[in-house]
Protein backbone atom coordinates (compact mmCIF):
# COMPACT_ATOMS: atom_id res chain seq x y z
CA UNK A 1 0.00 0.00 0.00
CA UNK A 2 1.45 3.41 -1.28
CA UNK A 3 2.81 5.64 1.87
CA UNK A 4 3.60 2.94 4.48
CA UNK A 5 6.73 2.37 5.71
CA UNK A 6 8.55 -0.70 4.50
CA UNK A 7 11.18 -2.09 7.54
CA UNK A 8 14.35 -4.14 6.83
CA UNK A 9 16.19 -5.40 9.08
CA UNK A 10 20.08 -6.05 8.41
CA UNK A 11 22.50 -7.28 10.99
CA UNK A 12 26.22 -7.25 12.36
CA UNK A 13 27.05 -9.90 10.23
CA UNK A 14 25.33 -9.07 6.96
CA UNK A 15 26.24 -6.07 5.74
CA UNK A 16 28.66 -5.77 3.08
CA UNK A 17 26.64 -7.98 0.59
CA UNK A 18 23.75 -5.85 0.90
CA UNK A 19 24.62 -3.08 -0.04
CA UNK A 20 23.45 -3.05 -3.71
CA UNK A 21 20.91 -5.15 -2.62
CA UNK A 22 19.50 -1.73 -0.43
CA UNK A 23 20.06 0.74 -3.44
CA UNK A 24 17.74 -1.83 -5.69
CA UNK A 25 14.92 -1.69 -2.69
CA UNK A 26 15.58 1.92 -2.68
CA UNK A 27 15.00 2.60 -6.06
CA UNK A 28 12.31 0.19 -6.33
CA UNK A 29 10.39 1.49 -3.55
CA UNK A 30 10.49 5.01 -4.41
CA UNK A 31 8.13 5.03 -7.15
CA UNK A 32 5.78 3.22 -5.02
CA UNK A 33 5.88 6.30 -2.34
CA UNK A 34 7.12 3.65 0.15
CA UNK A 35 9.65 4.65 2.98
CA UNK A 36 12.36 1.75 3.85
CA UNK A 37 13.88 1.46 7.00
CA UNK A 38 17.58 -0.02 7.43
CA UNK A 39 18.13 -2.27 11.13
CA UNK A 40 22.23 -2.53 10.56
CA UNK A 41 25.53 -1.68 12.31
CA UNK A 42 26.74 -0.05 9.36
CA UNK A 43 25.55 3.98 7.46
CA UNK A 44 24.67 2.98 4.10
CA UNK A 45 25.45 6.17 1.70
CA UNK A 46 22.53 6.96 0.00
CA UNK A 47 19.22 8.75 1.79
CA UNK A 48 17.93 5.73 3.70
CA UNK A 49 16.79 6.10 6.86
CA UNK A 50 18.18 4.25 8.94
CA UNK A 51 17.68 2.68 12.74
CA UNK A 52 21.14 2.35 13.21
CA UNK A 53 22.61 -0.12 16.15
CA UNK A 54 26.14 0.81 16.06
CA UNK A 55 29.55 -1.15 16.10
CA UNK A 56 29.71 -3.98 18.12
CA UNK A 57 25.95 -4.46 18.74
CA UNK A 58 23.68 -7.72 17.74
CA UNK A 59 20.69 -6.55 16.99
CA UNK A 60 18.49 -9.61 15.73
CA UNK A 61 20.39 -11.99 19.05
CA UNK A 62 19.81 -9.11 21.35
CA UNK A 63 16.51 -9.14 20.87
CA UNK A 64 16.74 -5.22 19.86
CA UNK A 65 14.73 -5.55 16.87
CA UNK A 66 11.78 -2.97 16.32
CA UNK A 67 9.15 -2.44 14.07
CA UNK A 68 6.04 -0.08 13.71
CA UNK A 69 2.24 -0.89 13.21
CA UNK A 70 2.30 0.22 10.19
CA UNK A 71 5.02 -1.51 9.10
CA UNK A 72 3.92 -3.85 5.60
CA UNK A 73 7.08 -6.10 4.45
CA UNK A 74 10.30 -6.99 6.10
CA UNK A 75 13.58 -8.01 4.51
CA UNK A 76 15.65 -10.53 6.36
CA UNK A 77 19.05 -10.40 5.22
CA UNK A 78 21.09 -10.91 8.01
CA UNK A 79 23.38 -13.79 8.67
CA UNK A 80 26.64 -14.98 9.17
CA UNK A 81 28.34 -16.47 5.83
CA UNK A 82 28.92 -20.14 4.94
CA UNK A 83 32.71 -20.43 6.33
CA UNK A 84 32.32 -17.94 8.99
CA UNK A 85 29.41 -20.20 10.40
CA UNK A 86 31.38 -23.89 9.78
CA UNK A 87 33.99 -22.22 11.66
CA UNK A 88 32.52 -20.90 14.43
CA UNK A 89 29.11 -22.78 15.06
CA UNK A 90 27.88 -20.77 18.10
CA UNK A 91 27.78 -17.67 16.85
CA UNK A 92 26.52 -19.06 13.38
CA UNK A 93 23.21 -20.49 15.44
CA UNK A 94 23.05 -17.41 17.41
CA UNK A 95 22.52 -15.52 14.40
CA UNK A 96 21.53 -17.58 11.43
CA UNK A 97 19.16 -19.92 13.35
CA UNK A 98 18.37 -17.51 16.67
CA UNK A 99 18.35 -14.18 15.26
CA UNK A 100 16.01 -15.41 12.63
CA UNK A 101 13.38 -16.20 15.12
CA UNK A 102 13.60 -13.09 16.72
CA UNK A 103 12.79 -11.41 13.66
CA UNK A 104 9.60 -13.96 12.75
CA UNK A 105 8.55 -13.06 16.69
CA UNK A 106 9.01 -9.14 16.26
CA UNK A 107 6.93 -9.70 12.88
CA UNK A 108 4.27 -12.18 14.42
CA UNK A 109 3.70 -9.41 17.54
CA UNK A 110 2.64 -6.88 14.71
CA UNK A 111 -0.46 -9.00 14.60
CA UNK A 112 -0.86 -7.85 11.00
CA UNK A 113 0.67 -10.74 8.75
CA UNK A 114 3.34 -8.67 7.10
CA UNK A 115 5.11 -10.18 4.41
CA UNK A 116 8.36 -11.26 5.53
CA UNK A 117 11.31 -12.49 2.55
CA UNK A 118 14.01 -14.35 4.27
CA UNK A 119 17.42 -14.63 2.21
CA UNK A 120 18.04 -18.15 2.46
CA UNK A 121 20.83 -20.56 0.39
CA UNK A 122 21.26 -23.10 -2.36
CA UNK A 123 23.24 -24.43 0.54
CA UNK A 124 20.66 -25.82 1.92
CA UNK A 125 21.13 -28.90 -0.70
CA UNK A 126 24.22 -31.20 -0.66
CA UNK A 127 25.62 -33.75 -2.23
CA UNK A 128 24.26 -35.59 -5.44
CA UNK A 129 21.12 -32.86 -6.21
CA UNK A 130 18.92 -33.38 -8.70
CA UNK A 131 19.50 -30.71 -12.19
CA UNK A 132 15.90 -29.49 -11.39
CA UNK A 133 15.36 -28.49 -8.03
CA UNK A 134 11.50 -27.82 -7.12
CA UNK A 135 10.04 -26.47 -4.04
CA UNK A 136 9.17 -30.46 -2.76
CA UNK A 137 13.08 -31.02 -3.65
CA UNK A 138 14.56 -32.86 0.13
CA UNK A 139 16.48 -30.62 1.78
CA UNK A 140 19.89 -32.06 2.53
CA UNK A 141 22.69 -29.66 3.87
CA UNK A 142 25.82 -30.78 4.39
CA UNK A 143 27.42 -27.46 6.34
CA UNK A 144 26.52 -25.55 9.38
CA UNK A 145 24.78 -22.26 7.47
CA UNK A 146 22.92 -24.93 5.07
CA UNK A 147 21.25 -26.71 8.04
CA UNK A 148 20.73 -22.88 10.02
CA UNK A 149 19.06 -21.75 6.73
CA UNK A 150 17.11 -24.97 6.21
CA UNK A 151 15.67 -24.00 9.81
CA UNK A 152 14.80 -20.73 9.19
CA UNK A 153 12.99 -21.88 6.25
CA UNK A 154 10.95 -24.51 8.55
CA UNK A 155 10.38 -21.50 10.50
CA UNK A 156 9.12 -19.11 7.51
CA UNK A 157 7.02 -21.74 6.69
CA UNK A 158 5.60 -22.72 9.67
CA UNK A 159 5.11 -19.12 10.61
CA UNK A 160 2.95 -19.08 7.92
CA UNK A 161 0.88 -21.68 8.22
CA UNK A 162 -0.04 -19.94 11.32
CA UNK A 163 -1.17 -16.68 9.85
CA UNK A 164 1.45 -14.84 11.20
CA UNK A 165 3.08 -14.05 8.97
CA UNK A 166 3.17 -13.87 4.80
CA UNK A 167 6.49 -15.44 4.31
CA UNK A 168 8.63 -16.14 1.23
CA UNK A 169 12.11 -17.78 1.39
CA UNK A 170 14.95 -17.03 -1.73
CA UNK A 171 17.50 -19.62 -2.39
CA UNK A 172 20.37 -17.32 -3.87
CA UNK A 173 23.41 -19.40 -4.70
CA UNK A 174 25.71 -16.41 -4.03
CA UNK A 175 26.03 -12.08 -4.58
CA UNK A 176 27.90 -11.22 -7.09
CA UNK A 177 29.70 -8.88 -7.17
CA UNK A 178 30.01 -8.21 -3.19
CA UNK A 179 31.27 -4.60 -2.48
CA UNK A 180 34.71 -4.56 -0.24
CA UNK A 181 36.93 -7.22 1.13
CA UNK A 182 36.60 -10.57 0.08
CA UNK A 183 34.78 -12.10 3.43
CA UNK A 184 34.06 -15.82 4.46
CA UNK A 185 31.58 -16.80 1.87
CA UNK A 186 32.55 -20.02 0.64
CA UNK A 187 31.10 -18.80 -2.67
CA UNK A 188 33.52 -15.27 -2.34
CA UNK A 189 35.29 -16.33 -5.35
CA UNK A 190 32.72 -15.11 -7.43
CA UNK A 191 32.97 -12.07 -6.70
CA UNK A 192 36.45 -11.69 -6.49
CA UNK A 193 37.86 -12.95 -9.98
CA UNK A 194 35.56 -10.08 -11.17
CA UNK A 195 36.38 -7.30 -8.54
CA UNK A 196 39.53 -7.39 -8.44
CA UNK A 197 41.14 -7.49 -11.48
CA UNK A 198 39.10 -4.17 -12.23
CA UNK A 199 41.11 -2.64 -9.17
CA UNK A 200 43.87 -3.77 -10.78
CA UNK A 201 44.65 -6.43 -8.12
CA UNK A 202 45.56 -10.23 -8.91
CA UNK A 203 43.79 -12.74 -8.10
CA UNK A 204 43.44 -16.83 -7.75
CA UNK A 205 40.37 -19.19 -8.50
CA UNK A 206 39.99 -21.86 -6.50
CA UNK A 207 38.06 -24.04 -9.45
CA UNK A 208 38.06 -25.26 -13.13
CA UNK A 209 37.06 -23.52 -15.44
CA UNK A 210 33.90 -25.64 -15.73
CA UNK A 211 33.00 -25.58 -12.61
CA UNK A 212 29.01 -24.55 -12.86
CA UNK A 213 27.73 -21.76 -11.02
Amino acid sequence: MAGQPLRTPSGEHAGEPWRSSLDALEAALAEAARAITVHDLLRHTSGLTYAFIGAGATVITDGNVTLTADTDAVFHLAAVVSSGAEADFDLGMRVNFGGTKTVLDVCRALGTTPRVVFASSVAVFGGAVPDIIRDDTHLTPQTSYGAQKAMGELMINDFSRKGFIDGRALRLPTVVVRPGKPNKAASTFASSIIREPLQGDSVNCPVAPEQPM
